[in-house]
């Protein structure tokens, strides 16, 4: 686990735990998309996960995207200041979305392009003609075609066990191609994790070690570098620290406290792995829908639910990842890629410009605005390329009554934004009471947002 190896040793010189610069790069990308699709957004009927875990699809050449455009859905998620973007190569049904040679469920069976297509390749040259790095999502733990339930072939039988060592070699062929035709990936993510051989299952960190040694691995029982975040609410509590306390989270996630570890990371912890935030676009109203479906765009989310997310996610030092799915016709519907253009400008609308920032190395900040100035957020960066460092702090802004305490909290990480009533104030102050090393501020910014 060579990766890894490198991470620990670079944790272990440092006063606390560092990112490698593929995480880095994941925390300053800030929002993610993950583009869901698969044979069932063909059928007209609503997903149903747990039928379609193990009910084959009766006719694989439904899937017929007559319109397919990646550029469209790349397009969409870069309006909305997406620099990540992932697409589902394969999911619950283990129809492949680009040209195997180890699994014959794939484009190449269907008559849609004469089966010619690769969405995969399509997405990756897409992202990068948009400038946003792309990222490849493998589900193995489900297969509804070759019937796999929870990584296994069920039974225990010798015909159950050839079955499964035919599974897991053809597991093995399909990352070793996925890692190695498309070239860099920012993430190759197993969804639902990925068992390897200690379980039963193929050996997929291996071959990604091998293959992408510069992306983020998520994930199996041996190493993760991302976690969850506890639900799919596209939101964290605060504080959500991005260190934890084994280098696999799956391992200790105690799912009866409401996976409180995953939610709240340890500011002692040994690993650095930070959380993740994820929802669907389409999951507003009681809905939670990762899949198209007919007449759905009433459960889009409103842009005010989008921003609370981004105050949740990112704001809580986690990077968002928002789920969106094109249609039949190969098309992410306008509904959607109008509500992305939105969220993309009203980000930019609120935090382009700040009235006053700063950054350095030690203990006190101090702003000075222009005279008496109304301000009501503030968004607070570590240079977390060092670490984590910042245990207690305390906002303070100077009232015409003298220093008034705005917020006392503990962590920072990539991002940390305060959101309070209006207030007039001739400076403001950030203190860092603890912390382990030299804090190291990258930005310490304020602003005045209207609704």
């Amino acid at each position: 686990m060579t990766v890894l190896a490198f991470s620990c040793m670079a944790q272990e010189k440092a006063v606390v735990p560092l990112p490698t610069p593929a995480q880095l790069k994941w925390q300053n990308a800030e929002l993610a998309a993950v583009f869901h699709y698969d044979l069932h957004v063909f059928d007209g009927e609503p997903y149903n996960q747990a039928q379609n875990r193990i009910t084959p699809i009766q006719d694989y050449n439904i899937f017929n995207p007559v319109k397919l455009d990646t550029d469209q859905w790349v397009k969409a998620a870069k309006d909305a200041g997406f620099k990540v973007a992932i697409l589902t190569a394969t999911h619950e049904t283990g129809f492949a979305l680009y040209q195997s040679k180890v699994n014959p469920y794939s484009l190449k069976a269907v008559e849609w392009r004469d089966g010619k297509g690769d969405i995969v390749g399509d997405f990756v040259k897409s992202c990068r003609k948009y400038g946003i790095a792309p990222g490849i999502y493998i589900g193995i733990r489900w297969n509804s075609f070759y019937g796999i339930h929870d990584f296994k072939v069920q039974g225990n039988t010798e015909f159950s066990k050839n079955r499964q060592e035919y599974y897991n070699r053809m597991c093995e062929g399909m990352v070793r191609e996925l890692c190695s035709n498309y070239g860099d990936l920012a993430i190759v993510w197993f969804d639902g994790g990925a068992h390897g051989p200690e379980q039963g299952g193929p050996d997929v960190l291996s071959i990604f070690e091998e293959l992408q040694p510069n992306g983020l691995f998520y994930h199996n029982l041996q190493r993760a570098d991302i976690r969850w975040g506890g639900s799919e609410s596209g939101t964290v509590p605060y504080p959500c620290w991005g260190t934890y306390e084994t280098p696999a989270w799956f391992n200790n996630r105690d799912d009866d406290v409401g996976f409180r570890p995953l939610k709240y990371g340890n500011p002692d912890g040994a690993y650095y792995i930070p959380a993740m935030s994820d929802a669907p676009l389409r999951g507003y109203n009681g809905r939670h829908e990762w899949f198209w479906e007919p007449g759905d765009e009433e459960h889009i989310f409103p842009l005010e639910n989008l921003m609370d997310m981004y105050y949740n996610s990112v704001g809580h030092n986690t990077t968002l990842i928002m789920g969106l799915t094109p249609d039949p016709n190969g098309l992410l519907p306008q509904p959607d890629v109008k509500r992305l253009k939105e969220w993309g400008d009203e980000i930019t609308r609120r935090f382009g410009s700040p009235l006053a920032e700063i950054s350095g190395k030690g203990k006190r900040f101090t702003l000075k605005l222009k005279g008496k100035t109304k301000i009501n957020q503030i968004v607070l960066q570590e240079d977390i390329s060092k670490g984590e460092r910042i245990r207690k702090f305390v906002l303070e802004g100077k009232t015409e009554d003298g220093w008034q305490t705005l917020f006392q909290g503990s962590s920072i990480g990539h991002k940390f934004i305060h959101v309070f009533d209006g207030i007039e104030v001739s400076h403001i102050r950030l203190s860092i009471n603890e912390s382990k090393g030299d804090p190291l501020i990258l930005g310490f910014e304020v602003f005045h947002i209207n609704d």
